[in-house]
């Protein structure tokens, strides 16, 4: 009994200095974070922009934020990503999310690029689905899967993140080029799994949680403003759609490779009139029985569902703005400060934005308020 009172002293001692270590990274990534919030990052709220009656459109005068907003004391950070493939984009828990940020944060105390953090964090959505698992297969253990027997240490080594991330990047900066190539051909390198492509399609959603983590103004290279990780819970609304809004959320996050019909927009065949049209079909409809995103708007704030001038939309909601048209503009929110809009990079496509970029950005919108996700007359099948 008294041998086995010492191994289970023991076990709670090597599991408090765990929690302790991993709390200390954690602390060191979110006290970073905070530390470089202002009002035009990833990290806090958008200030609201004018009062929201009428909009100036692209060549209007100069937009400014009339909200405080505080200087960043570093420079925003660019996370490389060359994503190849389809790619996987879930949603990740507040667990898996602070896993990615004591694999990103080990990479900056060991003044790695973001770079390596992207490959360690897909490796570890591949591996573990960044989940610190007891065990796997065979004697595989741990964030990254990795295997005692194959020397990564011991079990209670590579189930500890700070030490199994640190190993991971003892054997990535070893691998040639792995600054620079493919992000699966180095992963595959340091990991030798049996499934060698498996980790592309991890790219794109591990640079989300890289840049959400980083500590600075991080912004991936492929979408120019912050990605985020995991969306805040869509929002409760009072009304009732063919589809609920975060699956109205999913719908908007893999439209970006659709093209809609423009014959779906306006009798006219243009773009200009879409954006009513593609919130609409986002929540299972085929048109949203609104003339134009400012007649929908006009009947929202008479059926009491909209929030003029309120920066605090929930996932789900509609963003409503006024520009130099009689139409105006309408937005989805996903939350994270992300918007999915139409045309703002492409015509005729969808593309996934920070809602800044429509304020700030060449269309030079106002914002009018938020409303929540109601259709008056609309009907039809959705093509997304």
């Amino acid at each position: 009994m008294a041998v086995l009172r010492r191994i289970a002293l023991a076990g709670a001692v090597m599991l408090l200095a765990l929690v302790m270590l991993i709390g200390l990274a954690l602390q060191a990534v979110f006290s970073d974070s905070e530390s470089v919030a202002n009002a035009q990052t990833c990290d806090a709220p958008l200030q609201p922009v004018g009062n929201g009656a009428e909009g100036t459109g692209s060549q209007g005068p100069e937009i400014r934020f009339e909200g405080a907003t505080k200087s960043s004391t570093t420079k925003r950070v660019i996370v490389p990503l060359h994503p190849e493939g389809p790619q996987e984009n879930p949603s990740w828990s507040e667990a898996r999310e602070r896993n990615a940020s004591v694999i990103t944060n080990v990479a900056r105390t060991r003044n790695l690029s973001p770079r390596a953090a992207v490959i360690a964090v897909a490796t570890s959505m591949q591996e573990s689905t960044l989940d610190n698992l007891n065990g796997g297969d065979r004697d595989s253990a741990g964030l990254f899967q990795q295997r005692p027997s194959q020397g990564w240490g011991s079990l209670a080594e590579v189930t500890d993140p700070v030490h199994a991330s640190n190993t991971f990047y003892d054997r990535l900066t070893k691998v040639s080029n792995w600054q620079t190539d493919p992000l699966t051909k180095v992963a595959q390198r340091v990991q030798r799994s049996g499934y060698p492509e498996a980790y592309a399609k991890w790219e794109t959603s591990a640079g989300a949680l890289v840049a959400k983590a980083w500590g600075a103004e991080a912004v991936t290279s492929t979408t120019g403003g912050c990605t985020g990780g995991t969306d805040a819970p869509a929002g409760k609304f009072s009304v009732k759609n063919p589809r609920t809004p975060q699956q109205a959320i999913q719908a908007a996050r893999k439209a970006p490779n659709i093209a809609l019909p423009l014959s779906t927009c306006n009798a006219e065949g243009t773009w200009r009139r879409c954006c009513d049209n593609f919130v609409a079909q986002a929540y299972g409809y085929g048109n949203s029985g609104s003339v134009t995103a400012n007649a929908h708007w006009d009947r929202l704030v008479s059926a009491g569902l909209a929030h003029a001038g309120s920066n605090t939309p929930p996932p789900g909601a509609l963003l409503f703005y006024a520009t130099n048209d009689a139409a105006g503009h309408v937005a989805l929110y996903l939350g994270n400060d992300l918007v999915a809009s139409n045309d703002v990079k492409r015509n005729g496509y969808i593309d996934i934005i920070p809602r800044k970029e429509l304020t700030d950005g060449s269309w030079r919108l106002r914002y009018r308020g938020w409303a929540e996700p109601s259709f008056p007359s609309a009907g039809g099948t959705p093509s997304i």
